[in-house]
């Protein structure tokens, strides 16, 4: 009996420590954050970088859950960039944010961006905060990664493997009809087939305004520059033929390809430079990415019922560029 009391009284005490506040978003090593200090850090977010809340009750619960997950990496990151003693100069930090007022509100427009900040409730402290860790992030991933060395040997054989892809995209010059309905775009389809011309077919039927007047020309276009279903379907069918009908973003799309440019494949030396130093950065990500998901994995965090992540132990992702060098960092 004594033995029950003891435990159950020792379990008492653990639940009480490890209980968080009632306006706790997470804890981590011992460190309570708030549901208003989490806030604070997204306003900045947002005014560097567009961050937006969805309206849609569902995904906005997704995004907060997924947005604490990220703010309790970017504090692990902070910790292990302050155990390792790399630090950002003051002069680097206001040179950065000098930059991106000048990119975002042209000169002299310090006034604006300050209002700016006004407008969506946070501060240029805040902005610079998040600037100079963002900045000491480049600084921790450099300082993780290390060298990275591509041998010749590997070049070539990175070169062997994606030579497919290395060169001049082919390209093809396309006519696109853009019409409400399916039924509507296959009818399109039927009166080309029918003999009705092409140009006229788009000038009778198409809502693309900016090509319906030049028999919906489109130009020339290689494929990564078409919505994708659009893109797949106008790259499958040979010169002369019909693609769709196809679902796209403003409608239905039936066309024809008029030409076609073939793929022009580079020479390993025209693309050797290029090649190396596409290698050295997936290998730099490569290890990066698996250090973070251990950092995670290790780290010592309870979450609050409305901000536990779907999985908290999963690897981030990689998204946002920094503002200093436009270095991708995990969000």
């Amino acid at each position: 009996m004594v033995l029950a009391l003891v435990a159950a009284g020792a379990s008492a005490v653990w639940w009480q420590a490890s209980a968080l506040p009632a306006d706790a978003a997470y804890r981590l090593d011992g460190r309570t954050v708030t549901v208003e200090q989490l806030d604070e850090r997204i306003v900045a977010l947002q005014a560097l970088y567009g961050v937006q809340a969805p309206e849609d009750p569902a995904a906005a619960d997704g995004f907060r859950r997924d947005v604490a997950k990220s703010v309790v990496l970017s504090d692990i990151l902070d910790r292990e960039a302050l155990a390792r003693g790399l630090i950002v100069a003051d002069k680097q930090v206001a040179d950065t944010r000098d930059r991106y007022i000048e990119e975002q509100f042209g000169p002299g427009g310090r006034d604006a961006f300050v209002r700016a900040l006004g407008n969506v409730g946070t501060s240029e402290q805040a902005v610079l905060d998040e600037i100079r860790r963002q900045m000491t992030v480049g600084l921790l991933m450099q300082d993780v990664v290390g060298p990275i060395t591509v041998t010749d040997e590997e070049l070539r054989a990175a070169y062997a493997e994606r030579q497919n892809t290395l060169g001049t995209p082919e390209r093809r010059t396309l006519r696109n009809i853009v019409v409400e309905s399916e039924e509507q775009a296959r009818a399109a389809a039927d009166e080309i087939r029918g003999g009705v011309a092409f140009e006229q077919v788009a000038a009778d039927r198409s809502r693309d305004e900016s090509t319906r007047g030049a028999g919906g020309l489109l130009g020339d276009l290689a494929r990564d520059e078409l919505e994708g279903p659009v893109g797949d379907a106008a790259f499958a069918v040979a010169p002369g033929e019909l693609y769709g009908p196809v679902q796209g973003q403003f409608g239905w799309n039936v066309g024809r390809v008029d030409a076609l440019t073939p793929f022009v494949p580079a020479s390993f030396e025209q693309v050797a430079d290029g090649l190396r130093q596409a290698l050295e950065i997936e290998r730099s990500l490569a290890i990066w990415q698996d250090w973070i998901a251990q950092q995670v994995r290790d780290a010592d965090v309870v979450y609050a019922d409305d901000f536990r992540p779907a999985d908290p132990d999963a690897a981030p992702t990689f998204g946002s560029p920094t503002p200093a060098d436009g270095t991708e960092v995990p969000r």
